[in-house]
């Protein structure tokens, strides 16, 4: 059964092929050329057929066969194949002299590729492009990428980096060797890190000393570490040694799944403590001192002196310094006492000192 259906097939080419020499010797006789071209042959794609007809006669009437059951009567039309194949079409021209001269052509219409392409996109706002366009016919030859922000490649699988963390309407042109193209847009998903940071908003200097921490990220999931401690909120309060260095470790994951961090190392004492007098003798003969924070760029929150007793001898809400008297204005008594101190530094931070000295009346 093949070889009849060949055969058949076979014969039927070489009959068109005959009828095609005897349209042309005899049309040529008579003065009349029919031709035509066509322009692009691949599948659902616009074909352009153009009559290149000549005639000693006007030529008044012109009616295609597209072989796929279409008919057209402009004399240069465009047709759209639906699928792929070979197909014979036959121009017919009329002259005004009421006779008819037709020509014929085997065309072949290709397939058209698919194009396909994956976008992997990576926390740095950059994305790579895997092209997974396919073909029937043809392999594909040439890439054309727009990505949606002025920029452009022709490489088959390229990567690039986006200035801002949005989507973008990617759009993917593959030609194949056919001449053949196909076209896909997609929206992708630009990604980026998330905003790390936090700042020390408190420490409280005792032993142990306390910190308070508030970051920069409200919202992404955000979590603070220390060696022995996991917080998982925008805020946290750490205990720490207040004469050794704390590593604070932030990790913060956003929506979009990309993971940064950042760690700070603290040190209690060393970085927030201000330096007091352990011993203060407010009246001399030749001179009188003061004791309090003496720094304008430190402000006082509040301040306060208390005896051996518990007393508080002096309270004062701003950069106030104690001259020594209670708050009755006597001399208070030579002896051990207690200072508590809140003051807000330069970065902002909030500091709570508590420590002890020794009057001298």
């Amino acid at each position: 059964m093949p070889i009849i259906s060949y055969k058949k097939t076979e014969m039927k080419y070489k009959f068109y092929s005959l009828f095609l020499i005897f349209l042309l010797f005899f049309s040529t006789l008579f003065g009349v050329n029919v031709d035509f071209e066509y322009k692009n042959h691949c599948i659902n794609n616009i074909i352009y057929f153009e009559d290149l007809s000549s005639s000693e006669n006007k030529i008044v009437a012109w009616y295609w066969e597209f072989g796929d059951g279409s008919v057209a009567n402009d004399n240069s039309p465009v047709h759209v194949y639906t699928e792929s194949g070979n197909y014979i079409v036959k121009l017919t021209i009329k002259t005004e002299l009421g006779k008819a001269y037709s020509q014929i052509k085997n065309i072949v219409i290709n397939t058209a590729p698919f194009a396909f392409f994956n976008p992997n996109s990576k926390c740095d706002q950059s994305v790579g492009f895997t092209d997974n366009s396919f073909t029937k016919s043809a392999e594909v030859k040439q890439w054309i990428w727009d990505f949606g922000d002025g920029n452009y490649s022709m490489e088959k699988n390229p990567n690039h980096k986006f200035n801002r963390a949005t989507k973008s309407k990617v759009h993917l042109k593959v030609i194949d060797k056919n001449g053949c193209t196909d076209s896909i847009t997609q929206l992708v998903k630009i990604k980026k890190k998330p905003v790390v940071g936090f700042d020390i908003k408190n420490v409280l200097l005792s032993n142990p000393a306390y910190v308070k921490i508030k970051s920069h990220n409200f919202e992404d999931s955000v979590s603070f570490h220390t060696k022995d401690k996991i917080v998982h909120q925008t805020s946290a309060l750490f205990a720490t040694n207040p004469y050794e260095s704390n590593v604070i470790k932030q990790k913060v994951k956003n929506q979009m799944g990309c993971v940064d961090s950042l760690s700070a190392v603290v040190s209690p004492r060393r970085d927030f403590r201000i330096s007091l007098p352990a011993y203060f003798q407010p009246q001399n003969k030749n001179y009188t001192s003061h004791f309090g924070v003496n720094n304008n760029n430190l402000v006082v929150r509040e301040f306060s002196v208390f005896n051996e007793k518990g007393y508080q001898v002096f309270y004062a809400c701003n950069n106030t310094l104690w001259n020594g008297r209670d708050k009755q204005g006597a001399l208070c008594k030579s002896g051990k006492y207690t200072y508590l101190l809140e003051y807000e530094n330069t970065e902002h931070v909030t500091i709570i000192q508590k420590g002890k000295f020794i009057l001298k009346n």
